[in-house]
Order: C-alpha cells, then structure tokens, then sequence
C-alpha cells in the first residue's frame, strides 16, 4: 500500500513533522509531497477545507483519504504498533483531536512564516477566534510563569505596562485602517506579541538558571527581531515594531 502526506509548503512546523513521519515509517510506504506539487487529480480526491486544518493520507492505491488525528495514528502505528494503539483509545483520542485542533489552527503564529506562492490547493488554515484567544491565554499564562518561577531582571509591571501600551498602540493603528477584519488582525497580532515575548523571555529564563548571563542580552535581541519579523509579515506597519522598540528600551532595560 502505497500512502502519500500532503503537507502545507508555507508551514515550517508541517515540514519538519512530516519529514519525521516518513524517517520513521519501517514499511517504507510512506511518501509526502507539498501542496505546491500537487495536480489536480489528487486533488480531486482531497476534501480540500478539511485539508487545511488536518493533514491528508492519500491511499495511492484508491483506499479511504484519512486526515489529522487518523494520519497521525497511521504513520505511529507502523512506527510503533503499541504507541498506535494507545493513541486509538477513546480518551486519548478525543484529547488528541483538541491539541491538535489548537496547534493546527495557531501553526502560523507558533512559527511564523513568509506568504507562500499561489498554488492550486491553498493550506493555510482559516481563522478560529475561540483557538486564537486559547492560544493567547496559553502564551500570556507561560509567561507569567516564568516570571513567578524565575528571578527574570525585568520588573513584572514593566512588562505589563508594555504590552499595554503595544497593544492599544497596535489597537488604534488597525482601528485607523477601517478594516472589516479587525478582531482577526488584532488578535493575530497579540498572538504574535505574545510569541515574540515568550522566546525572549525562555532564552533569558534559560541564561539566569544555567548561569549564563550573556544570554539576556541575546534574549533582548531576539524579542526584538521576532517581533519585526512576525509584524513584516502580517503587513502592518513597521512603526509598530520602531514602538515597540523603543517601550523595550524604556521600560525594560533601565531595570
């Protein structure tokens, strides 16, 4: 039985793990092609919305397409049959098919990518508020652990005052664009701030508990440069990230 992953080409994250997918399938019946190789008569065989939030299994063959949680107990499954079959049992299934829901739905602001080229079959998942907010609620809450177990040199209120500020500055700027998408992009964008926060904050909570303080000022950096990328990319406007900048310095450094 020949099986093929199609995986969104945009999404880092959906590379690298189906590339692990097929590394670690024994049978060697296992391939993956990206969307941008795709013809049109395998995608005729594609529930093409499903397949932009659950990853396809084509039987090349001309069995039964599988998506998502199913793909993923497919390709264990000849990995490693006992893992397979834990993954099929109620339960766990059901908890799979929330996580993987909530990673599918925020891939793109986990790790952010460039816009892909125009291909016949479009990935990109569509937007969910309610998985954007819980996702949003799950950055800000690591967050705010970090600062509750880790002697962070950054006063708390510091960083509250900050992403209060940003985001009212960020609010005003999508307001002035009379956008009929405004909740998406503000969210969006706070799920992005929030990122750029969080990779700054783990380096920094890294370098106090290993005792390499250099890396604080590499956290710094890092932060910053997230948030450059991440706002270039979701084409706001870069004076969004010159503010944030400067709130950083302000706010944060002198402390």
């Amino acid at each position: 039985m020949r099986k093929l992953i199609i995986y969104d080409e945009s999404c880092p994250m959906c590379r690298l793990y189906t590339k692990g997918m097929v590394a670690v399938n024994s049978s060697g019946d296992l391939i993956r092609i990206s969307n941008a190789q795709l013809t049109q008569e395998t995608i005729n065989r594609l529930d093409t919305q499903r397949a932009r939030h659950e990853i396809p299994l084509v039987d090349l063959d001309g069995g039964e397409t599988i998506y998502g949680v199913d793909t993923w107990t497919y390709a264990f499954s000849n990995w490693n049959k006992s893992v397979g079959k834990l993954l099929s049992l109620k339960p766990l299934r059901a908890l799979f098919k929330k996580l993987y829901a909530f990673i599918s739905y925020n891939r793109r602001i986990i790790i952010t990518s460039a816009p892909g080229r125009w291909n016949l079959l479009d990935l990109q998942p569509d937007f969910h508020a309610g998985y954007r907010i819980a996702f949003i609620l799950v950055v800000f809450g690591i967050i705010s652990g970090l600062f509750a177990t880790v002697s962070l040199p950054i006063w708390p209120p510091a960083v509250l005052a900050l992403v209060v500020v940003q985001l009212t500055i960020a609010c005003l700027y999508l307001l002035r664009q009379h956008t009929d998408s405004f909740l998406q992009r503000m969210l969006d964008y706070t799920g992005h701030l929030g990122m750029s926060l969080l990779l700054g904050g783990a380096i920094s909570a890294i370098g106090i508990v290993a005792g390499y303080t250099a890396l604080i000022p590499i956290a710094y950096a890092l932060t910053l440069g997230q948030h450059f990328i991440r706002t270039y990319r979701l084409g706001l406007n870069p004076w969004l990230s010159v503010c944030f900048t400067a709130l950083v310095l302000l706010l944060i450094f002198p402390y």
